[in-house]
């Protein structure tokens, strides 16, 4: 065990003697630079959906969307969903009505994507 002597000492020069407040303003703004950086990743991240069935659903529908023929136009909501079934049986997995919206917004950007109105 140290003696009492010492372990003042090492407490002592660790701890600050005064308040800095440059130094606290400092380390509060780092702080709150990093909280928002990883509120940013996280929040970009769950964009395409939450869990891997649902943003491989998107990747899927952003592949069919870029595919489409190029004279063909948005499809309607229902025929979104039913192409999304249709996608599901072959390649899903997961809560089905998850994977179908995720689908249906991968289509829809990724159809956007490659056909821009003129």
């Amino acid at each position: 065990m140290l003696p009492t002597r010492n372990a003042c000492d090492w407490l002592a020069a660790v701890m600050p003697r005064e308040f800095k407040p440059l130094r606290f303003f400092v380390m509060m703004a780092v702080a709150a630079f990093v909280v928002c950086g990883v509120t940013a990743f996280y929040t970009h991240r769950a964009a395409h959906g939450r869990t891997l069935e649902e943003r491989q659903a998107y990747w899927i529908g952003e592949k069919a969307g870029e595919q489409a023929p190029r004279d063909a136009k948005l499809p309607t909501p229902a025929a979104l969903n039913m192409l999304a079934q249709k996608y599901f049986e072959q390649h899903g997995s997961g809560n089905k009505q998850d994977w179908d919206l995720a689908f249906e917004h991968g289509y829809e950007d990724g159809f956007k994507k490659t056909h821009t109105r003129q």
